[in-house]
């Protein structure tokens, strides 16, 4: 049988996506990561459950970049949905050790999804001194999250109804680290972020705020209208 999170160590987890990463670049696909992941080598301690990650690339649908990876790394495999209705299989990665096998699910995301951002490849972020994955870039990854927790607040479901108290600590964490390691200037990159993107930000920001007013000053510090 199968384990995911909570049993997963976040070593495993990062041996994961570096085994997407790998996978994808053998293939000639360049990408990034974002979500849990991404927020943990930044800097975020939560440990992530799963594994998100951007292929920068408009040559392939979701279900393509699936089957690369499961024919290029054998660790890789797909499952049909839970969701009878649904048209896509879900992607998982093999992991062993200590005769007890677990298994870490991996999301294969592309621009234009989920409103992600295409990222030019010198904008591509790295953290040399925890990991040399490939980051999106800090902002839109605080951006990315700041939307998940907007659309978890109003879902249907009650089970990503919840998700928002995630969003919020990740979203929190993200801040501090804003102000404290990286300097985060929402003008810099404002230069490549496409601008529906910005402007859909900062209504977002604005309703953050009116929740959480504390996290005002920091959104400040970045560069947006509270």
């Amino acid at each position: 049988m199968y384990h995911s999170y909570p049993g997963l160590r976040l070593d495993e987890v990062e041996s994961v996506a570096h085994a997407a990463v790998t996978a994808l670049l053998s293939a000639g696909i360049r990408s990034c990561l974002v979500g849990g992941m991404a927020c943990s080598i930044y800097g975020n301690p939560r440990v992530p459950s799963d594994v998100d990650i951007v292929c920068l690339t408009d040559k392939h649908t979701q279900e393509e970049l699936k089957a690369i990876l499961v024919n290029k790394d054998s660790n890789f495999y797909t499952v049909a949905s839970k969701d009878p209705t649904a048209t896509y299989r879900v992607l998982w990665y093999r992991l062993s050790g200590l005769g007890r096998y677990k298994r870490c699910k991996v999301d294969v995301l592309a621009p234009g999804i989920m409103n992600i951002p295409a990222v030019p490849p010198s904008r591509i972020a790295y953290r040399a001194s925890r990991s040399d994955l490939p980051l999106m870039p800090f902002l839109p990854l605080l951006l990315l999250k700041l939307q998940a927790w907007m659309d978890h607040r109003t879902a249907a479901k009650q089970y990503l109804v919840v998700k928002q108290y995630t969003d919020v600590r990740d979203i929190d964490e993200l801040l501090e680290l804003a102000a404290s390691e990286f300097n985060v200037d929402l003008k810099a990159d404002r230069r490549w972020l496409p601008e529906s993107f910005v402007r859909a930000a900062a209504t977002r920001v604005k309703s953050y705020v009116r929740n959480y007013p504390d996290s005002a000053e920091h959104w400040k510090e970045i560069g947006f209208n509270v």
